[in-house]
């Protein structure tokens, strides 16, 4: 075996102190190589086979020798290759192989210098087939290997692809792929495939040559949509002992095909009212011209979908006019093909409607493409319906245009049924062809010869049209004979005569009735019986006659004649046949009698010099008799075909001059024509050959009822020279007819009108000979086909329709289909029992179905009571008729038994209570309602919402809110067991708690209600909310460390301020929802109407910043994002070139005080959730003298906004200022008329550097004195003062109301060296008779009420904690003592802290605390009881306030001795900032309401520091 070996070497990279040896790699047969059959990637990983190099102590070498392909005697020969990839030289020492089999060099030794090579052969000869086996052993200094060598025997060896895809494939469909098998041995390998469904291969089995290849062909066929994996197994070799395995793969796909009848989709004016099927409407297609339009096959699935289109009317109808060429074909994936359907209408004014199906591979789906097309013929029409000459005198040609006009779209074919050469009425183009939208003009002429009236009603034969008729008139006189003109109106008259049967009457006879009155004239002028005219058919209009049977029912080619004939011939055609002598002149006898009642006239046209002539020409008929004439026959030319049509005339005698005529009884003359026909041939002598045209071969009539007639038109052409003697042979079975059957065609065309009367219900088929030219050999045949037809429908389910069970007063709709199966189209009627139709209704109740056509026929089940019901509606169809009021076929009856079942509905939900919790007002929440219909029956339902508020709102605000709970869904249907989840949004509008109750009412289809009552399905629970917070407490450090927290709650308005948060926003405050900027002005706009003031209060210029720590609480039950919002954070950043216009005087300070930061909050926003609380930082510094003010916007997120006005007051160094935070201040109420009313305290802070004296004036208090009976309504009982710089003063107040009413007095105050102020002292005097107690000062004080009385904002390096800040003793009955327990609390865990108690404000004091300095370990707490001795005031014997606190203190010591013992003491921390602190709030707490306690630090109390 001969191989290309390619040797790629891998250089051995070294690295310092590092060998890394790495073998090299032997390619002994070519590289992988990836095939691609028929578009799938196979791997073909046979031929590939590496060696490895391995290194033996510096040696590189393979690791054995192999020969393979070998025979018995040769000798093989291979190169053994030593390589030193050591870095010095090497002497190696080999043996050579110890069998005789294989030999090599004779031993020495091999010296490898670094790099070198040596090449050792070694050669095999073997002696017979086996497997031989040995080795050669080489040394060095370094140490020894072995390198086996052998000889195999050949094996059989296949190579095959190890996996095949055959991607996607469509169900029932296959995919194929072409793969290789490689035969890799030098034996035959014979070859057995083994696979299972839905894989196949072929060949099954055979046999590979040596080295050579094999095709096959692997098969894919699904049965079922899903992945197929599969192993195939090869079983190969001696008796297919080996085998290999392929694995092929492949996914079953159902194939999605989609009809689309338009262009690009297919809405709802594609899709019939079933939406089952896809509708191609033809419209209106010209008859005998097709149209082709295509419906494109859309397939939606990833696989190449087979199709087959079934056609199944196309062979079971004779009257099929569409058809499909392109009956099967695939669709490729995601893709389309275009189908062509043609239409090519053969019946005139037909509908036509077909269906055809559209199938995908293994009948998985179906579509239905509905065809729908009208059929149409030419219209050809008239100018004029008549031509009246009127008095033209013998010999003279009058002539008169007409214009025939083609205004459909098809060019046609028409002929007017008359004779030039014989009639007196000739017209110059009697045949032809019209273009579409186009006309010709016609010139008739009038040459009469005989003085009488002429008049004939001329027929104008229409292909594939309705007969048009055309009135002849005219009136010729001579000098001997004057009739009356004959005008327009006499025919129209006259025809109303023929409908009242007085045409057969004379004119004579008729006048003298009139005379006598047996007759009197109608309102047109026409003859009547006086007594018709209670007969209600005989005034109305005379009904028109079809133009078809008007001129085919003449009595001659049809037994039935349209009117009551006046004079008729025996005969209409008269064929002479061969005339074997010019000489001889041939005639036969024709009969015409007179039906009227009066002698009429019978006039011939033509003259005995034509061809064919009568004799007499004249002749006067009397009543009710027949006369004989001659048809003469004298031909004048011989091998010639001769024919015309003889005109004759025939009127009432005494029409014949006008002095005897009545204009009321003028009577139109009747023409009669006769055919005539004969030919000059020699027995001997062929006839001419006939050259010809027929339009149709096949003609199919439209079906009938019995008794009916159906009409078509045939054109024979004559494309030759020569003219045609036509002559149709009549049907032996009288179901067939044509009209004109004999004569002589000399111009082009010749139009014949084909009539089938059947007699019984069956199909017709027959073949109408034509011979042509006297020719036997010249027949022609025309296949005729018609029907007549009985009703006949197919019903869907063999007449079973089944309604699902139905809730009782609701009804369920059902589409049930109805075919025509017959030719015709069938009126239909559904009737009902009296019973059944109070459960059943159908839309359409009557109508037409088309044939062939299947309409579905929408049925209303509605039960009223819960049972089962069987009822037994019958379609009764009959064929339509020619026309819609023609009474049509047979009726029919056709029963379907309708099963139905009553049942009562019912709704509930899964769970009957659902709770929303809080909701932001504005905003929204979801939950699911999983509504459940447990009943056998469809529900339609309407939920109804009942809504119920309770809140602060009064009931009249909130009757006009909408209902906040929106359900996704209110009206709608539930199916039978099933259930439905309706998503409900509460969106509420105020902060209140609102109830829902969801109900239900079961409605009727036309959505009114069944019951009044509605029933309850779940309550639903949601409170809408705001974000709201509170501020919860407060601290001032720095420069406001001296103000207290009633001060500082009273400066930062906290208690509005609560209040204001606590309100609901109004609507402009919630335009934004969240913090945003939204102005582009300077000083943006503010939405809120709460506007506080901050006040920092006032400190010197250059003191410690103002830092006041707000602890604010997220009171709410909802999740609350905060932020201030200075004037910039609202502001619109703007372009530098769009900032316009000068600043003003508050924007230049706003900008000042944001410049230099002199506010500033920490944190501006936040994030709290319920219960949580957050200090926030207000900082004010006292950097520049003067006034600061600072607009600021609290913002919480769709909630509330409130402008703060921070205000914050920098005094000069050197200035004399008291902060009066207000120019107002309004005293507590007090009773009218009271002896001891309380002290009220008005409190004065200093805000500067220097202490302050001041003074009060107290001149308006005098004035006021005075205006009040001399009795002081304000009383300032510590007018005068100095304030410490930092300090609070309280100047005591008494209030003493005369009256019921509100006392006003504005009170200045003098600042020595300092700005005065005038303050408005307000006090509202009540009366208690009136009032009550219900406005007394009592325990729970109005200023004190927002003061916590418990810290929560912790002092910076704060240890010890109160359990109470401020106490409230409120009203102490006299000689009593009030007690409150105060507990100390260290909240540090490593340090003790030692406390005692001072009483800062010890003048007049009835506070003790009972405690001595103590300390408290980490983690403990201790209480101290304050008590509070009232003392009385006798009215009989005072005695000053110190005795009575000494008596009393005297009497309560015993009592008190036990309780001092157990008291735990507390203390203040010995850090300068808190003790202060803790003064500042011992001082506050300590100070009675109506009592000011001056400070008087230097006089200790006993036991207390």
């Amino acid at each position: 075996m001969q191989c290309n070996t390619k040797i790629f070497y891998q250089r051995r990279h070294e690295m310092p102190g590092v060998i890394k040896q790495m073998p090299d790699v032997i390619n002994i047969e070519p590289t992988i190589k990836l095939k691609t059959l028929n578009g799938h990637l196979v791997s073909n990983n046979n031929n590939y086979k590496t060696i490895a190099k391995t290194v033996y102590n510096g040696i590189e070498v393979v690791p054995n020798i192999v020969w393979q392909g070998w025979e018995p005697g040769a000798e093989y020969t291979k190169n053994l290759l030593l390589k030193n990839v050591n870095v010095k030289s090497q002497k190696l020492k080999y043996s050579p192989p110890t069998t005789r089999f294989f030999t090599s060099l004779y031993p020495k030794m091999i010296v490898l210098s670094a790099g070198m090579s040596y090449t050792l052969p070694i050669t095999f000869r073997p002696l017979e087939k086996n497997i031989y086996e040995d080795n050669i052993h080489f040394e060095s200094s370094e140490g020894s290997f072995d390198i086996p060598i052998k000889a195999v025997l050949p094996e059989a060896e296949v190579d095959l692809p190890g996996e095949l895809n055959l991607d996607m494939c469509a169900v029932q469909d296959f995919t194929k792929i072409t793969f290789e098998m490689k035969n890799t041995s030098e034996l035959h390998v014979g070859y057995m495939w083994e696979a299972n469904d839905p894989f196949s291969i072929q060949p099954l089995e055979g046999t590979v040559e040596p080295f050579k290849s094999c095709t096959f062909t692997a098969t894919f066929r699904p049965q079922s949509a899903k992945v197929f994996v599969a192993d195939t197994v090869c079983k190969y070799g001696p008796s297919l002992s080996k085998s290999k395995y392929t694995r092929l793969e492949g996914i079953g796909k159902y194939p999605h095909l989609l009809c689309v009848t338009g262009a690009t989709d297919f809405t709802s004016s594609q899709k019939s009212a079933s939406q089952k099927e896809s509708v191609l409407d033809f419209g209106q297609v010209p008859i005998g011209k097709g149209v082709e339009k295509f419906v494109e096959i859309r397939n939606l699935s990833p696989v190449n979908a087979p199709y087959r289109i079934e056609h199944p009317s196309g062979t079971s109808r004779v009257d099929t006019a569409f058809s499909c060429r392109q009956l099967e074909g695939v669709v490729p994936a995601m893709n389309s093909v275009r189908v062509p359907i043609y239409y090519n209408p053969t019946i005139l004014n037909t509908t036509s409607i077909d269906y055809f199906h559209v199938i995908a591979i293994g009948d998985i789906s179906k579509t239905t493409v509905k065809t729908v097309g009208a059929s149409k013929g030419p219209k050809i029409e008239l100018n004029v319906n008549h031509v009246n000459f009127l008095q033209v005198d013998a010999g003279q040609t009058y002539k008169k245009a007409i214009e025939v006009r083609n205004n459909g779209d098809i060019e046609a074919i028409f002929q007017f049924h008359i004779d030039n050469e014989e009639s007196v009425f000739k017209f110059d183009i009697t045949c032809g062809s019209i273009k579409p939208m186009s006309y010709k003009k016609i010139i008739v002429t009038f040459q009469p010869t005989h003085p009488i009236n002429y008049y004939r009603r001329l027929p104008c034969l229409v292909q594939n049209q309705d007969t048009l008729f055309l009135d002849l008139l005219g009136t010729c006189h001579t000098e001997t004979g004057k009739p009356a003109v004959l005008q327009y109106k006499h025919v129209e008259r006259y025809r109303t005569h023929v409908d009242r049967k007085l045409s057969v009457f004379p004119p004579e006879q008729l006048n003298e009735m009139l005379k006598e009155g047996k007759l009197k004239l109608d309102e047109g002028g026409a003859l009547m019986d006086p007594g018709a005219e209670v007969i209600e058919p005989y005034c109305e209009p005379i009904s028109a006659i079809p133009p078809m049977d008007e001129f085919f029912n003449d009595g001659y080619y049809s037994d039935i004649s349209c009117t009551v004939p006046h004079v008729s011939m025996d005969s209409h055609i008269v064929d002479f046949g061969r005339c074997n002598s010019l000489q001889d002149i041939e005639s036969q006898t024709l009969n015409i009698t007179n039906h009227t009642s009066g002698k009429v006239t019978i006039q011939w046209m033509g003259g005995v010099n034509h061809v064919f002539s009568v004799v007499p020409a004249t002749m006067d008929l009397p009543p009710n008799k027949t006369s004989s004439f001659r048809v003469q026959f004298k031909p004048t030319s011989p091998n010639q075909f001769f024919g015309s049509e003889l005109e004759c005339y025939c009127y009432y005698k005494s029409m014949r001059d006008y002095r005897l005529v009545e204009d009321t009884t003028h009577c139109p003359p009747w023409c009669l024509t006769l055919t005539t026909t004969g030919h000059t041939f020699m027995p001997n002598n062929e006839t001419f050959l006939p050259r010809f045209n027929l339009d149709f071969n096949r003609l199919v009539f439209p079906a009938v009822n019995t008794g009916e007639t159906a009409y078509r038109t045939l054109c024979l052409s004559n494309s030759g020279t020569v003219p045609i003697l036509y002559d149709f042979q009549p049907d032996h079975t009288g179901i067939f007819s044509i009209k004109p059957s004999k004569g002589l065609l000399t111009k082009a065309q010749q139009m014949f009108v084909v009539k089938m009367l059947p007699s019984a219900v069956k199909q017709y088929r027959q073949k109408l000979k034509l011979m042509l030219n006297d020719d036997v050999k010249h027949t022609q045949e025309i296949l005729v086909w018609g029907s007549a037809e009985e009703a006949f429908v197919l019903l869907e389910n063999d007449g079973v329709m089944y309604f699902k069970p139905t809730c009782v007063g609701t009804n369920t709709k059902k589409a049930y289909s109805v075919t025509n199966t017959s030719r015709i189209p069938l009126r239909f009627e559904w009737r009902f029992t009296h019973k059944d139709a109070q459960l059943l209704s159908v839309s359409p109740q009557q109508g037409i179905i088309l044939p062939n056509e299947s309409q579905e026929h929408v049925w209303t089940f509605a039960p009223k009571t819960q049972d089962k019901f069987v009822m037994k509606p019958a379609l009764i169809a009959w064929g339509q008729g020619q026309s819609s009021s023609a009474s049509g076929g047979k009726k029919r009856q056709f029963l379907v038994r309708a099963i139905g079942e009553g049942s009562q509905g019912q709704l509930r939900a899964e769970q009957s209570y659902f709770d929303f919790g809080n909701v932001i007002v504005g905003s929204t929440a979801t939950k699911h309602i999983v509504l459940c219909n447990d009943t056998d029956c469809e529900v339609k339902y309407e939920l109804m919402i009942d809504q119920n508020i309770s809140g602060p709102y009064e009931e009249g605000i909130t009757r006009m809110d909408s209902i906040a709970l929106e359900l996704e869904e209110t009206f709608g249907v539930l199916a039978a067991r099933s259930k439905k989840i309706i998503a409900g949004t509460v969106r509420p509008v105020r902060r209140v708690y609102y109830q829902f109750t969801i109900s239900y009412q079961l409605l009727s289809p036309n959505d009114t209600p069944i019951s009044e009552e509605s029933q309850h399905v779940c309550h639903v629970l949601a409170t809408g909310v705001f974000p709201v917070m509170a501020v919860t407490d407060a601290r001032s450090y720095g420069s406001a460390i001296g103000l207290s927290k009633k001060q500082l709650w009273s400066l930062f308005s906290l208690d509005n301020f609560n209040m204001c948060l606590d309100s609901d926003p109004s609507s402009a405050e919630l335009m934004y929802s969240v913090a945003t900027r939204h102005s582009h002005r300077r000083r943006p706009p503010v939405y809120t109407r709460a506007i506080l003031d901050f006040n920092f209060s006032a400190a010197p210029v250059g003191s410690e910043p103002c830092v006041v720590d707000l602890m604010v609480e997220n009171t709410g039950a909802v999740f609350l994002e905060w932020s201030f919002l200075f004037p910039r954070d609202l502001q619109l950043e703007l372009e530098y070139w769009a900032e316009t216009g000068e600043y003003d005087e508050d924007e230049l300070h706003e900008m000042k005080v944001m410049d230099n930061k002199l506010f500033d909050i920490q944190p501006r926003k936040g994030k709290l959730q319920p219960g949580e609380t957050k200090t926030v930082q207000f900082t004010y510094k006292h950097t520049m003298p003067g006034t600061d003010r600072l607009p600021v916007l609290l913002k919480l997120s769709r909630g509330r906004e409130i402008l703060l006005n921070f205000i914050g007051v920098t005094v000069e160094s050197d200035r004399r200022y008291i902060h009066f935070p207000s120019n107002k201040h309004m005293f507590t109420p007090v009773p009218a008329g009271q002896q001891n009313n309380p002290k009220q305290i008005y409190e004065l802070y200093n805000g500067g550097s220097v202490p302050v004296n001041y003074a009060i004036d107290l001149v308006p208090l005098e004035l006021l004195k005075q205006e009040n009976f001399d009795q002081a309504v304000f009383e300032c009982l510590n007018p005068q003062g100095t304030i410490l710089p930092g300090r609070t003063t309280a100047t005591e107040w008494l209030f003493s109301p005369l009256e019921a009413k509100t006392y006003m007095v504005d009170v200045p105050i003098h600042i020595d060296r300092g700005d005065s102020a005038l303050i408005t002292l307000t006090g509202v005097g009540y009366d208690q008779r009136v009032m009550g107690d219900t406005m007394p000062i009592s325990d729970q004080q109005a200023d004190l009420t927002g003061v916590p009385a418990v810290q929560s904002v912790p002092v910076p390096g704060q240890l010890l904690f109160l359990s109470q800040e401020r106490i409230v003793f409120g009203n102490v009955p006299m000689y009593s003592q009030a007690r409150h327990l105060v507990f100390a609390i260290n909240r540090s865990h490593d340090h003790v802290v030692s406390f005692e108690w001072h009483v800062t404000a010890s003048a007049d004091s009835r506070i003790e605390t009972q405690s001595a300095p103590a300390s408290l370990g980490p983690s403990s707490h201790g209480g101290t009881p304050a008590d509070t001795p009232i003392p009385a005031v006798d009215p009989v014997t005072p005695r000053s306030r110190t005795e009575v606190d000494t008596s009393y203190k005297e009497e309560k010591a015993n009592q008190d001795r036990e309780e001092i013992k157990r008291n735990p003491t507390f203390g203040v921390v010995t850090e300068n900032l808190l003790e202060n602190t803790l003064l500042n709030i011992i001082s506050e707490a300590t100070r009675p309401r109506l009592v000011a306690l001056l400070p008087k630090p230097s006089t200790p109390q006993s036991g207390n520091k």
